[in-house]
C-alpha cells in the first residue's frame, strides 16, 4: 500500500485533508499528517513516502526545500504543492522542481481526490514530440504537443489543466506569463494554421475540415475563419484575398 504524507503548518487545513483523504482512499492508501517540515523528514526517515502533499510556503522550511530533501531520500515520491492564491509567484519555482501537481487551498474535495488518484498511478504528462520543438520549459513543450495532437477534441482550460496536473487558474496565469499569449490564442493559432494547410493541400471539404478542427458546425467554422483572416475558407482555397 502506498503512503501519502500531508504537511501543512495550518493545523485545521492539514487535519481536514487528512480526514477527507483517509476516508476517500480507505484500504488503498495510507494517509499520514504532520505540521512541519521537520516532522515530515522524521517520518520520511522511518517510512517510505510515495506521495507528498505539502504547503508550499511554511515558516520553518518551505515546501520547495522539503520537496528537494524528501525526494533525495525517496526518489520516486510524487509531490503535490498546496498553496493559496497569494503564492502564485513563489509557486512558479515548483515548475523547475518537477512537481507532480499544484492545488489551491480551499479547492473542492473532488479535485484534490482526483489529483491524488493520478499521483498514485503516476500519470505524468508525456514529453513533447521531437518533431515539434518549442521554446520554453519542458511542460510547455509537452502541452503544445498535446494541443497539436488533439485539435479536434476537448481543449478546455479544465482539460488542459488536468493534463498538466496544475490548477486551471494557475495554468492560465503561468502560461500567459511564460509565453506572452493566452492558451486560447495559441489554440486558435494552431487551428488556423492547420485549417489553412488543409485548405491549400487537401481535397477535404470545408465541413470535414471544420469537424477536424473541433467546430460544432461548418457555419461556425466559416465565421471564425473569416474573423481571423478576413476571407471565407472557400475564398482562401481559391486563392482570393
Amino acid at each position: 500500500m502506498q503512503t501519502l504524507l500531508i504537511v501543512d503548518d495550518e493545523v485545521l487545513i492539514a487535519d481536514g485533508l487528512h480526514a477527507m483523504l483517509a476516508e476517500a482512499f480507505q484500504g488503498r492508501l495510507r494517509v499520514l499528517c504532520c505540521y512541519s517540515a521537520a516532522q515530515a523528514m522524521e517520518i520520511a526517515s522511518q517510512t517510505q513516502v510515495d506521495i507528498l502533499l505539502t504547503d508550499i510556503n511554511m515558516p520553518d522550511v518551505s515546501g520547495l526545500e522539503l520537496h528537494e530533501k524528501l525526494t533525495e531520500k525517496h526518489p520516486g515520491c510524487q509531490v503535490i504543492y498546496l498553496t493559496g492564491y497569494s503564492d502564485f509567484e513563489y509557486a512558479r519555482k515548483a515548475l523547475d522542481q518537477h512537481a507532480f501537481a499544484y492545488v489551491l487551498k480551499g479547492e473542492g474535495d473532488d479535485f484534490v481526490i482526483s489529483t491524488v488518484e493520478r499521483a498514485m498511478k503516476k500519470e505524468a504528462p508525456a514529453p513533447a514530440p521531437a518533431s515539434q520543438p518549442e521554446k520554453g520549459t519542458e511542460w510547455i513543450q509537452a502541452l503544445h504537443g498535446y494541443i497539436n495532437a488533439h485539435l479536434s477534441e476537448d481543449l478546455s482550460l479544465n482539460r488542459l489543466a488536468e493534463y498538466c496536473h496544475f490548477h486551471p487558474v494557475y495554468l492560465s496565469r503561468v502560461y500567459r506569463e511564460t509565453t506572452g499569449m493566452t492558451l486560447s490564442d495559441y489554440i486558435n493559432q494552431c487551428r488556423q494554421e492547420r485549417a489553412e494547410q488543409l485548405l491549400r493541400n487537401s481535397r477535404m471539404t470545408v465541413l470535414e475540415i471544420s469537424r477536424l478542427m473541433g467546430f460544432a458546425t461548418d457555419n461556425y467554422f466559416c465565421r471564425w475563419f473569416r474573423k481571423r483572416t478576413g476571407i471565407s475558407p472557400h475564398s482562401f482555397r481559391n486563392g482570393k484575398k
